[in-house]
């Protein structure tokens, strides 16, 4: 009885045993399957955040290329900003440009007709009488023809010599009366007197007191010239000057005629202090 028990319990357990054994091989098919499944879940999601990884990557380097773009692009834009402003400069550099030269076109047709006119103005005193000046061309003045002689020391005009003076003032008068009047040219009139070589120490003074004498005598006689164009300038180059007679030396008492068109107002003229100067007096009728 008791051999029967034992062989019976070793059946029940052997059954028990192949059960669980069953079981556990069960458990273990059931374990693999599901790691097996969830590792191939894995490579799955693993593959997927590798070609997310590679797409961010792209995106990245797209965004990166966009943003060295727009950042060239504002270079750009600053370059372009910048060459507005220089061509903005330019222009009003241009257009200041041209106002100069269309102001220096006008002041230049200004002086040419200015000059025209000086040089009408020159022809006109050239022709001055010639019964009573000579005209040299290369100091641009005139002689005062009739030859005057005075006493040494002396700067009185004798009577004889008195009539053809003042034919030859009036002469000139006329010529003054002829140059065409204008408010931008006005006229220097220069009346210089010139003394001979003698020995005599005051020959510079004396030649303008000569000077002098002979526009005295013009005023004496009626010979004025107008004060709104005509500044009237006596003066005295002595012993000294350009244009001399060298052969005869009695000769260069004479009186120079001058008028000097001049543009615009007649200034004050600055007097040097040298020697060969001379005296120099500004006068007005």
């Amino acid at each position: 009885m008791r051999e029967e028990h034992g062989n019976l319990f070793w059946l029940s357990y052997a059954d028990l045993m192949t059960a669980l054994f069953i079981i556990a091989l069960a458990l273990f098919v059931l374990s693999y399957r599901m790691f097996k499944q969830h590792q191939l879940n894995l490579s799955a999601a693993e593959e997927k955040l590798r070609l997310r990884s590679i797409e961010l990557d792209q995106q990245a380097q797209a965004l990166e290329t966009l943003r060295l773009r727009v950042s060239e692009l504002d270079k750009q834009r600053a370059a372009m900003a910048a060459l507005r402003r220089r061509l903005s400069e330019e222009e009003l550099n241009a257009s200041t440009l041209i106002q100069q030269l269309n102001d220096e076109r006008a002041r230049l047709a200004v002086m040419e007709a200015e000059y025209l006119k000086i040089q009408e103005i020159h022809k006109a005193i050239e022709n001055l009488d010639s019964r009573f000046f000579v005209y040299q061309p290369a100091y641009k003045r005139h002689i005062l023809r009739p030859q005057v002689q005075f006493k040494t020391g002396n700067s009185d005009i004798a009577p004889s010599y008195k009539p053809m003076l003042v034919k030859a003032g009036q002469a000139l008068h006329k010529l003054a009366d002829r140059l065409e009047p204008g408010d931008n040219i006005k006229y220097l009139l220069v009346i210089e007197g010139m003394a001979s070589k003698d020995g005599y120490r005051r020959n510079y003074e004396l030649s303008y007191e000569r000077a002098l004498s002979l526009f005295r005598l013009w005023q004496q006689e009626g010979i004025h010239f107008d004060q709104d164009r005509f500044e009237v300038m006596i003066a005295g180059s002595g012993t000294g000057g350009v244009g001399r007679d060298l052969r005869n030396e009695k000769n260069n008492q004479r009186f120079l005629i001058q008028i000097i068109p001049k543009v615009g107002e007649l200034q004050t003229l600055q007097l040097s202090n040298h020697p060969d100067a001379g005296p120099h007096s500004p006068l007005s009728d």
